[in-house]
């Protein structure tokens, strides 16, 4: 939260950090993934790690059925850079005051919420008949370094996070100012008692191109 007033100007406007920044939607826009995951067989024992990238790009805008300006996302991938890209499906994105939404395989979920707010939590499937899922901020404004490429103010949402005996299981994504979602950490791990890893994945989604 910023605030303009002080004891000398009481009664001036209190300017509040609403966060919408945070989210990147302009047609035209093209982001470029690189995914890497790491799979782990129980039956096998095998390890196998699978990279993949993924295009998002903004091909349009179109009103939706209570007339607000909706964004058309195409999601194309490819195995490695010397490929062509396959259009791999369609989604839509709309940004009010309150919140992000994402249209995704005909579900609809809230990756953002405004203001943006540590610690503040919420439900991101408040839109479908799925079962709630609380997501929370962690940290707000922060510096973030991926590789080579450094982000000056980032967000960070925890989506999921449950650690037992046996189980490790963590979803985080990352939004960078003017930019969008930079980083995405999804793990799903069953492991033994003494911590080795049975089975499950280990996958990062990371930004590496925008324009």
């Amino acid at each position: 939260m910023l605030s303009a007033c002080s004891e000398d100007d009481e009664g001036s406007d209190v300017l509040l950090f609403i966060g919408k920044e945070y989210v990147s939607l302009k047609v035209g826009q093209e982001a470029i993934y690189q995914i890497d995951s790491i799979l782990y067989n129980e039956f096998s024992g095998r390890i196998n790690v699978v990279s993949l990238q993924q295009r998002e790009y903004i091909s349009r805008t179109e009103m939706d059925a209570e007339n607000r300006e909706t964004f058309i996302v195409e999601i194309h991938t490819r195995a490695a850079d010397s490929l062509p890209w396959h259009l791999n499906r369609i989604t839509k994105r709309n940004l009010t005051g309150y919140r992000y939404e994402v249209l995704d395989n005909n579900v609809i979920s809230v990756p953002l919420v405004f203001p943006i707010v540590i610690d503040k939590k919420w439900n991101a499937n408040v839109l479908n008949t799925l079962i709630t899922k609380e997501y929370k901020y962690k940290s707000v404004n922060e510096v973030f370094i991926n590789d080579s490429m450094r982000y000056d103010s980032t967000v960070s949402v925890l989506q999921f996070e449950e650690e037992n005996l046996i189980e490790k299981l963590y979803e985080k994504e990352t939004y960078a100012a003017d930019v969008g979602l930079i980083f995405r950490e999804h793990n799903e791990i069953e492991t033994e008692f003494n911590g080795d890893i049975r089975s499950g994945f280990k996958s990062e989604m990371k930004l590496i191109s925008i324009k």
